[in-house]
């Protein structure tokens, strides 16, 4: 199973190290599957030292670099089209140079997803919500008064995204919003003999009528 990784080697120079904490970060953002560069991503770093936030886009050749960074606990995060957003563990920058590496998964396309899933058996951990909405009353669904239970399947992969959703029983009006919010939601995986396995699985959904 492919995962979005972080490498970094500290080069500190001399001369900096000697008159500022201040650092430059540097790196290159590639593919996980093949690792080409990956361009136009947005790299953006983020710490309690520093003021809002600092951002750099890659160029041609996935190439990227930050400067006047406050030495500090950072946080990373890497956005791009067509790739899975990705957050790499925290990093310590103390001055100097930090260069990095940082490999970013394709979004896989939903015939791969579909492939790659199994059904879900009773003798598997569970998949359990960590985050994300409730699905959201559509002015339709509350004007007709729909109330009533929904089956949505879907595939819940090894990193806990909702992928690939269908209806299996639906409300009117209400179907859109459901799995919308099914697949914003982030989930601790399925797991089979210790180990994340993307898996089909079925939601039962309970919708009632907000209070008014």
């Amino acid at each position: 199973m492919r995962r979005a990784a972080l490498a970094f080697v500290l080069s500190i120079g001399t001369a900096m190290a000697a008159q500022t904490p201040m650092a430059v970060l540097t790196g290159v953002v590639v593919d996980a599957d093949t690792q080409a560069p990956v361009s136009e991503a947005v790299v953006i770093a983020r710490s309690p030292s520093l003021v809002g936030e600092q951002s750099a886009i890659t160029d041609e050749s996935g190439a990227f670099e930050i400067t006047w960074l406050p030495a500090g606990t950072y946080s990373l995060a890497v956005r791009r089209d067509g790739f899975e957003p990705y957050a790499p563990e925290t990093l310590a920058i103390k001055g100097g140079k930090v260069r990095v590496r940082i490999s970013v998964a394709p979004v896989p396309t939903p015939a791969a997803i579909l492939e790659k899933a199994v059904e879900f058996e009773e003798q598997m951990t569970a998949p359990e919500m960590i985050s994300g909405p409730a699905p959201e009353y559509t002015p339709e669904a509350i004007e007709r008064g729909i109330e009533g239970s929904m089956q949505v399947r879907c595939v819940v992969t090894a990193e806990g995204q909702v992928r690939t959703c269908k209806v299996v029983k639906g409300l009117p009006f209400m179907n859109t919003a459901v799995i919308g919010a099914l697949e914003r939601r982030k989930y601790k995986p399925a797991a089979a003999h210790g180990k994340p396995v993307d898996v089909y699985y079925t939601f039962n959904i309970r919708l009632k009528l907000p209070s008014r």
